[in-house]
């Protein structure tokens, strides 16, 4: 096999790697929802990935809840995250021994925390962004502050380029041993 061959099938193949890495990205979101009414403070943690660069997907069971309210029992029953269009929303639903989240919800055991306005799409860059949620029950709206942190690509387009460095410095060791 030619040394041309060779560089030409490494460098289609980064290529071919780095333009999967893009369009299937990793991103964390930490959302810290304040606390409103008698709805305890609530952060939810999870990563979203996607198949096609702007909609990620997140499943339910994959999000981590935590209240400032001990006595406070909810788990995300349905979740939906739309980085390119409004539509972004978090449904919980409350543990049958959570006294103060059926009370709040009045007996109806499931709240939702959706963005404001329903167009806005969630962000995906990197930065921290103001953010408005609308609960429901009662309906009323609250300001949120958000941190979406850098994504993990630039880590996997970094392994790429020292691959494509050490591929090419072994090709040229072979050129000089022939």
């Amino acid at each position: 096999m030619s040394l041309r061959k060779m560089i030409a099938g490494g460098s289609t193949v980064a290529a071919l790697l780095i333009l999967a890495a893009a369009y299937s990205r990793k991103s964390s979101y930490n959302i810290v929802i304040p606390k409103v009414l008698s709805y305890p403070a609530t952060t939810l943690t999870f990563s979203s990935e996607s198949a096609i660069l702007g909609s990620p997907s997140v499943a339910a069971y994959k999000v981590r809840v935590k209240f400032d309210n001990p006595n406070w029992a909810a788990a995300v029953s349905d979740a939906h995250l739309v980085t390119t269009a409004g539509g972004t929303y978090f449904k919980f639903t409350c543990q049958a021994s959570s006294a103060a989240c059926l009370e709040a919800t009045r007996g109806s055991g499931s709240y939702t925390y959706s963005l404001v306005p329903s167009t806005l799409p969630a962000p995906s860059a990197n930065g921290t962004y103001a953010l408005v949620w609308d609960v429901n029950p009662p309906g009323d709206t609250i300001l949120d502050i958000v941190g979406v942190p850098e994504p993990s690509i630039l880590v996997m387009l970094g392994g790429g380029l020292l691959g494509l460095s050490g591929m090419r410095r072994w090709a040229s060791r072979l050129q000089a041993r022939e």
